[in-house]
């Protein structure tokens, strides 16, 4: 598929679907915006500088209405969104969403109406990951309807990952596409990075987070930006009518004071340091042990906004 017809496919899509994707804001970044013009989507590789996560779990979102003792409960309206050029470290991020929201209906009527179109730009396809059975050893365990890998500059080899993605690319009535059947996130013989990191997370000399707990601002950006935070605290949202409210959830983080705060005041992570060892023990030993895959993508987002400069790579190598 050459850039034309890409350009035609998301006028297409456009016809059924909210389209978002990788565009430049006013400042000249990378964001992910509503693409009204087909030619505004870049698709040049460069990681977003947030992910694609709000469009999968928002910042907030009310669950249901109370008057007295009746309860409402809010309906998700159908909001059918194409989000365009996921690139593969956010594709993984879905993954887990899939398995923690599995049962949340909330979550699995958004998933249900919003198409999921990857992208990752490959300059050479001979020289780089695409020459590692591509298919069998990358997509087939990533969660996707429709994948775009950039041969070259503007020229995309095309995959559908889904019945849906294959249905749309029919109705549009392109042909020269493979299908990738998904078997799991997973490779059969695991992934031996992490359990590595696992077992150094079980038994690891504590002081290393004592030594983070002294830098650590608690500021809470890194689980903010992070693909992979999927943690969220109840409110109640009263009304000015008597006994009327909105129970609503949003994103909540565990460097917040009230995080771990339970009846009588007791806070189970009352020091930074316990707080930043909570958090990556979170992504590399429960997250692995409850659903078999890392708590992290790689993205190094968190390194980036982090005003103390801690950054998780140097941090995972010290371990």
């Amino acid at each position: 598929m050459n850039r034309k017809e890409f350009n035609n496919f998301i006028s297409f899509l456009q016809k059924n679907w909210t389209v978002y994707g990788p565009s430049y804001d006013n400042a000249r970044n990378i964001s992910i915006e509503l693409i009204e013009n087909p030619s505004a989507l870049i698709l040049n590789g460069e990681l977003p500088f947030f992910s694609f996560k709000k469009f999968f779990i928002p910042q907030e979102e009310d669950l249901f209405e109370y008057k007295n003792n009746n309860l409402n409960e809010t309906k998700t309206e159908s909001d059918k969104k194409a989000i365009v050029g996921i690139n593969i470290l956010d594709l993984k991020s879905i993954l887990l969403y899939d398995q923690v929201f599995e049962r949340d209906p909330y979550y699995q009527v958004r998933r249900q109406d919003t198409l999921v179109i990857g992208h990752n730009f490959a300059p050479d396809i001979k020289n780089n990951i695409f020459e590692q059975k591509y298919e069998e050893e990358i997509l087939e365990h990533l969660s996707f309807d429709i994948f775009l890998a950039e041969i070259k500059q503007n020229i995309f080899k095309v995959f559908s990952g889904s019945k849906r993605g294959q249905e749309v690319l029919n109705d549009f009535d392109y042909k020269n596409y493979q299908h990738i059947q998904f078997s799991g996130p997973q490779r059969e013989e695991g992934n031996p990075r992490m359990n590595e990191i696992k077992e150094k997370m079980k038994n690891f000399n504590p002081s290393i987070w004592e030594k983070l707990g002294e830098i650590c601002l608690e500021c809470g950006k890194c689980t903010i930006i992070c693909p992979t935070c999927f943690c969220y605290r109840i409110d109640d949202c009263p009304t000015l009518e008597k006994d009327k409210g909105v129970k609503q959830r949003c994103w909540d983080s565990c460097f917040y004071q009230e995080f771990s705060e339970v009846a009588g005041g007791y806070k189970f992570l009352n020091t930074t340091a316990k707080k930043i060892h909570f958090w990556y023990y979170h992504k590399f030993v429960r997250i692995p042990e409850e659903f078999n895959i890392l708590g992290c993508v790689g993205c190094g987002r968190c390194a980036e906004v982090c005003p103390a400069r801690i950054d998780i790579r140097k941090i995972l190598k010290e371990i």
